[in-house]
């Protein structure tokens, strides 16, 4: 990775973990009031959940466009009008008649937080050589674990003292506040130099530039997977913790609380440990942590053990704060100047493989869907990586003999 072509500033990574925060704030803080949104616009709580959804459809989609973009125009202008978008969905959203208007409003909110969390990886990428690029990264994934903790709390606080339309306005005064200091303190990361062309066809042809590495897919693989586990914990653990073995909703959201703190704990050992350790050790600690806590969650579902259990989740979930930051860091490297295509493919995926392992995990309602989702997203990621970062075989030169005249 070349070094930074502009000065970086010291508040550089606690600006993009605010960028970071806005998309669990996103989907998180307005939780504890869906009945009410739901009630309020006569709509049933599925449609009234569905608005979660739709914010995830935006954000998926958004990282795909957003992050080739920001590659012919540059890291700035992304970001900046990427956090005004999401400041005028939420106040439109606050505004809405109808759960339609409002599923409509939520994809766009998903697409202006797309491009918060596809450029700040970018601009790390950028900005960031080697273990300071997996540090920073590090940092932004702590910011990911602690937000869903936090989130859910301060909307209990909000919905003290207001609705669930006066909760998009705060959202979207915070990201006003945001974009005013960004836009004195984010510097531009990408020179004009190393852009690529501003049209459809070069944005495009930097998607497919980043898929045909293959050491880039490698990685991409090791994260995608990894997406998988988490997704999957996030739809099936509350089924499973409360329905197969009884918590209350109170004790549950304690255990996903510690969860949480694990991905926190394990990211702030790898910002720690990078610059010794290096990237690839600390993604094979990853998966060796993801896999332990695979077996260890099989015996607890099979044993029917609750503290076993809660210590394979444990194992499986803290070990994202290892790996999601170290393949990011090596995904990334890999992919030279095509840091915002990169960004995009690593999101894209993360959250298709989510989207498929979550239902599966929650299948039937048996602890045992989440199980295999766990170990096989645990075992897929290291394969995958294994086999995608060997190098293509080469063509094997003719023998001598086989070139001989035949006259």
């Amino acid at each position: 990775m070349s070094a930074p072509a502009v000065p970086v500033p010291r508040h550089l990574v606690p600006l993009l973990a605010a960028f970071t925060s806005l998309v669990v704030l996103t989907t998180d803080v307005y939780l504890p009031v869906l009945p009410q949104l739901g009630t309020e616009l006569g709509t049933t709580s599925a449609a009234a959940a569905a608005t979660v959804s739709a914010v995830l459809v935006g954000i998926a989609v958004g990282q795909v466009v957003v992050g080739p973009l920001s590659d012919a125009v540059g890291r700035r202008v992304p970001l900046l009008v990427g956090g005004l978008a999401y400041a005028v969905a939420h106040l439109l959203s606050a505004l809405a008649p109808s759960i339609g208007v409002l599923l409509g409003l939520r994809v766009l909110a998903g697409l202006a937080t797309a491009a918060c969390l596809v450029v700040t990886r970018a601009v790390v990428a950028d900005a960031y050589p080697g273990a300071a690029a997996a540090r920073a990264f590090a940092t932004l994934s702590a910011v990911t674990a602690i937000a869903p903790v936090v989130a859910p709390v301060a909307g209990g606080l909000l919905a003290h003292v207001m609705t669930w339309r006066g909760m998009f306005v705060v959202l979207a005064g915070a990201a006003v506040l945001l974009t005013a200091i960004s836009w004195r303190a984010l510097p531009e990361t990408l020179p004009a130099e190393r852009r690529v062309p501003p049209h459809l066809g070069s944005v495009v042809a930097g998607l497919g530039s980043v898929l045909r590495i293959r050491t880039f897919l490698a990685y991409l693989a090791a994260t995608a997977a990894f997406g998988g586990i988490l997704f999957g914990y996030i739809g099936a653990s509350s089924f499973v913790l409360q329905g197969s073995f009884g918590l209350s909703p109170q004790q549950y959201s304690l255990v996903f609380a510690l969860n949480a703190v694990g991905i926190f704990v394990a990211s702030n050992l790898s910002r720690h440990l990078v610059g010794r350790a290096g990237s690839a050790r600390l993604l094979a600690s990853g998966h060796l942590t993801s896999g332990a806590g695979a077996v260890v969650l099989g015996v607890g579902v099979g044993l029917h053990s609750l503290p076993l259990v809660m210590a394979g989740l444990f194992l499986a979930v803290a070990s994202l704060g290892l790996v999601i930051p170290a393949a990011t860091t090596l995904g990334m490297a890999a992919a030279p100047g095509r840091a915002g295509a990169a960004s995009g493919v690593l999101g894209i995926c993360q959250f298709t493989v989510g989207a498929i392992a979550s239902p599966l995990a929650g299948a039937g309602g048996s602890p045992w869907s989440l199980v295999v989702v766990v170990a096989v997203c645990a075992a897929a990621g290291p394969v995958l990586l294994h086999v995608l970062r060997r190098p293509a075989p080469e063509p094997t030169a003719p023998h001598p003999s086989d070139t001989r005249s035949t006259t």
